[in-house]
């Protein structure tokens, strides 16, 4: 939803002090006291939206979020199947408050099969993908990855079928039910690793910074304290340019690197002359030089290189966000698409319930009176 929400749709994010969500307590706070409005993950995912708080076991909070739905076009949650249907916000219960109603729901396993009432967090379903097991060198455990991938490739997933539902609806005026399975988008990105296994019965074997179709191929240690720099060649004229870059014109022609079949013979000893070289320059140097050879070539970015050192991507793709009652600013990514050139304007995510007596009041048209009443009696919490 963070991404419909930055493109400008009007996302109204439901939470409740009674169960908080998970990701406004855990992870990266700034520096001094933590608070539930300033979590660095929650701030990342939510930008652009609106909080409301309810209660979701009081019964009143229940009509009120059956009010929003009548005012909306999607429901989207990624509970497992039955949660939404124990408060009675199920598909069949929504779609007879709005008929043409679309629910995008996004468990983790789905809503159908064996594991339908299983949960996990991101590492958990990128190993159930079998990421983590292509990922690693060959003679070593699998390496999974840092980041909770699968939780930020899913949603685009989503929304193209968001997307697809919407032009259902426009021309036909029917809603639409959708169930996406985080674990099943997952596998997805696995490319033809399952196409060979099947074909040939052999797992693909994990390759580590090699590659079975460019050599070289791999990351390269640069000057300085862990600095790298990627490079991959995919054929002999290529090789041809790095050798010239590398003011070695005669490897080009050597009988041990002058083809592919060649250079995969002698790989260790390619990666080491490579090294030598890179070894004496700057990540950044290495780039720009080998680019303008016509090499692919790619700085190995840490943190400090995208926000700092990177030309481009700060303020262009990595945006700050501050509120002005607050001494903090966030940097977060834009959207990857532009419009006619333009990126969406993003939003600070939102205050736990920031947007209470707005929805409440002017969206719903809830009185002064009954709000206060609903404060007290805990609907709204």
């Amino acid at each position: 939803s963070r991404i419909l929400a930055d493109f400008g749709a009007e996302v109204i994010k439901i939470e409740s002090q009674a169960r908080l969500d998970n990701i406004r307590a855990i992870g990266i706070q700034p520096p001094g006291p933590g608070a539930i409005d300033t979590n660095a993950v929650f701030n990342d995912v939510n930008t652009s939206k609106r909080s409301v708080t309810l209660n979701m076991n009081h019964p009143r909070a229940i009509e009120l979020v059956k009010e929003i739905v009548r005012q909306s076009d999607f429901v989207t949650n990624n509970f497992t199947p039955e949660r939404m249907a124990r408060w009675g916000l199920g598909y069949d219960e929504i779609r007879r408050v709005k008929p043409d109603i679309i629910m995008l729901n996004m468990p983790v396993m789905g809503s159908s099969g064996p594991y339908k009432d299983y949960g996990s967090y991101g590492n958990g379903v990128i190993a159930y993908s079998g990421m983590s097991m292509s990922m690693g060198f060959p003679d070593r455990p699998p390496t999974g990855m840092a980041a909770l991938y699968s939780d930020f490739s899913a949603p685009y997933f989503g929304v193209s079928a968001m997307m697809a539902a919407l032009y259902h609806r426009d021309r036909t005026g029917q809603g639409q039910f959708i169930d996406l399975s985080q674990s099943e988008t997952t596998i997805n990105l696995l490319g033809t690793d399952i196409l060979e296994y099947t074909a040939n019965g052999a797992i693909p074997p994990r390759q580590g910074n090699r590659s079975r179709d460019y050599c070289p191929h791999g990351a390269y240690p640069c000057a300085g304290d862990d600095r790298w720099c990627a490079i991959a060649v995919s054929n002999d004229e290529e090789w041809g340019q790095l050798c010239k870059a590398m003011a070695r014109p005669e490897l080009a022609r050597d009988a041990c690197f002058a083809t592919d079949e060649a250079r995969r013979e002698h790989e260790d000893e390619l990666d080491e002359l490579i090294s030598s070289w890179t070894r004496q320059r700057d990540a950044w140097d290495v780039m720009r030089t080998l680019q303008n050879q016509g090499v692919m070539a790619g700085v190995v970015s840490d943190l400090e290189d995208m926000t700092t050192r990177d030309p481009w991507l700060p303020g262009n793709h990595l945006v700050p966000l501050s509120r002005d009652d607050e001494d903090i600013t966030f940097a977060t990514h834009a959207q990857p698409a532009h419009l006619e050139g333009v990126s969406p304007t993003l939003r600070r995510a939102p205050r736990l319930g920031e947007y209470n007596e707005e929805v409440f009041k002017e969206l719903l048209g809830i009185s002064g009176d009954e709000f206060v009443q609903l404060l007290i009696d805990e609907a709204i919490y």
